[in-house]
């Protein structure tokens, strides 16, 4: 028994030696990961709320050794914030997230077992078999940010006076009409020549006729009694209709004995000659036509009396209370009724007339917002949107410029006065802004959005052609610079008719409205 024991364990001690012997023979090479390598990149992005996504990476896998593989992102201190498993997924990341800083982005392989591969945790504490790829940076940069100043600017030219035309010559027997807007507080004057005399016109009293009674109602009918023959002063008078100076029979203009007098009513010219009455040479008829159109007639009735004239060309004007554009009467004549006066030419008259006439408005205390719209187009107003467009109240919105630059308190902008306000806004953000057309129902001029920054520099410089006329579609239209229902007329706010429409750009401008930059100038600079 005792030899067998031996022999069996001579054999295994036998076998034993033989299986020693040939793992010594056969080495077994260790495996050696390798992660591949990443192209594409780097990633710049600036952090501002907007998703930003890498794309364009590519994984070199033909040298790829590992059981299990993935992508891992980090911050610049290799604290692991991302285990995206597919390039597909990496390519889903929004970095904006993760806020401003440095990211790197790994291909990584490894084998089962391996401890701290977990967002939160730092790369170099991994353990266990692993291999890293080449790295690709993205940089997460600051939304650039700055301050601005908006600058309102009312550059409407100032005027004296509301419209004018200019009348055609009246041959006896004849009449002409002209339609006009006006609104409550304008006047009408207007001037003719007496063709047969040397410096006689007709014209209503300096002042003009008043359009509407302090009730608001308008002056209709015949209002010859409101106008007068006047003589400019300006040539000595001789017999009416037989005068060789007189613009029928004067060889030239300006051929008359000058007279050096002023502006006087004929029947307190003592010239020694008689007139006929005015109203049996003229009759001057108005009749309101609706809302605030007008329309004058002049008749030249002078075929039926003792003095038969044609009536030279001439002009009108609407005017508010206290203008006297023609004349004033017991002083010296213009130059422009001089001519019209004498020789029945209007040019100068008119040309002085068309250049102190037209629409002037304040623009009101107004709001604006940043990603805030103050109004939307296509949609329906909002009631503080209403109050800002029809009744000047910005007080529905959070942010508003309501106090002149300069001023001691709140007030609307007049031609050369100017609103300012700043504020501070980021790259991505959009400026919104309005402020009412006073002399308008419910206009504004402003804009629904303007983006602050191109390319992430924040813009400056004049920004008013990007503006427009908004209708806030709450109330109906009237003549701008005429409407009883316009702020600077209306009885109280709100009480213009409703439109019940949608806020919209205002596509029918009356002609009398400059265009956008000659109404303001808007500009915004960087503090």
């Amino acid at each position: 028994m005792n030899n067998l024991k031996f022999a069996l364990m001579c054999m295994c001690i036998g076998v034993l030696v033989v299986s020693c012997s040939n793992d010594d023979s056969e080495i077994v090479e260790p495996i050696v990961l390798d992660a591949g390598t990443l192209s594409g990149g780097p990633f710049t992005f600036t952090v501002d709320g907007t998703p930003d996504m890498v794309s364009g990476i590519t994984l070199d896998a033909s040298g790829l050794v590992g059981s299990n593989s993935g992508f891992v992102i980090t911050d610049d201190s290799d604290m692991i914030l991302g285990l995206p498993t597919t390039l597909e997924a990496l390519e889903g990341v929004d970095f904006d997230g993760a806020g401003v800083g440095v990211c790197f982005i790994y291909h990584v392989v490894y084998e089962d077992g391996l401890q701290g591969l977990e967002a939160g945790m730092s790369l170099n504490d991994l353990s266990g078999e692993y291999d890293l790829s080449n790295s690709i940076m993205v940089t997460r940069g600051a939304n650039p940010s700055a301050s601005f100043t908006v600058t309102i600017e009312n550059v409407i030219t100032p005027k004296a006076y509301f419209s004018t035309g200019a009348t055609a010559g009246i041959p006896p027997g004849e009449s002409v009409e002209y339609s006009f807007n006006a609104g409550i507080g304008h006047y009408l004057n207007f001037a003719t020549m007496l063709g047969q005399s040397n410096d006689l016109f007709f014209a209503p009293y300096e002042n003009g006729i008043q359009l509407y009674d302090e009730n608001g109602v308008a002056k209709t009918g015949d209002v010859t009694y409101l106008v007068a023959l006047w003589d400019a002063g300006t040539e000595v008078n001789e017999e009416p209709g037989v005068g060789p100076n007189q613009a029928p029979r004067q060889p030239e203009p300006n051929t008359g004995m000058d007279e050096n007098g002023t502006v006087e009513l004929i029947e307190n010219i003592a010239d020694g000659f008689t007139y006929p009455e005015v109203d049996s040479m003229i009759k001057v008829e108005l009749s309101h036509d609706g809302g605030t159109e007008f329309t004058l007639t002049i008749h030249n009735i002078s075929n039926e009396c003792s003095l038969v004239s044609p009536f030279a060309p001439g002009a009108w004007v609407v005017h508010g209370a206290d203008k006297t554009p023609f004349f004033e009467e017991g002083t010296e004549a213009s130059e422009g009724l001089e001519r019209m006066a004498e020789d029945g030419n209007n040019a100068i008259a008119v040309m002085e007339l068309d250049e102190n006439s037209g629409y002037v408005s304040p623009f009101a205390p107004g709001a604006y917002g940043i990603n805030n719209p103050v109004f939307e187009e296509g949609m329906a107003s909002t009631e503080a949107f209403e109050a800002l467009a029809e009744d000047a109240n910005p007080s529905g919105y959070e942010n508003i410029f309501n106090t002149p630059v300069g001023a001691a308190g709140p007030g609307p902008i007049f031609p050369g006065d100017s609103f300012s306000f700043e504020f501070t806004a980021e790259n991505g953000d959009m400026l919104s802004f309005a402020s009412m057309l006073g002399q308008s129902n419910d206009w504004v001029v402003g804009t629904e959005g303007i983006a602050l920054f191109e390319n992430g520099t924040p813009i400056s410089g004049d920004i008013t052609l990007e503006l427009s006329i908004y209708d806030s579609g709450t109330e109906v239209d009237q003549y701008p610079g005429a409407g009883a229902d316009q702020a600077p007329r209306q009885s109280g706010p709100d009480t213009g008719a409703e439109e019940n429409g949608l806020v919209a750009e205002e596509t029918e401008i009356a002609d009398n409205v400059p265009s956008i930059e000659h109404l303001v100038r808007v500009t915004i600079t960087v503090n």
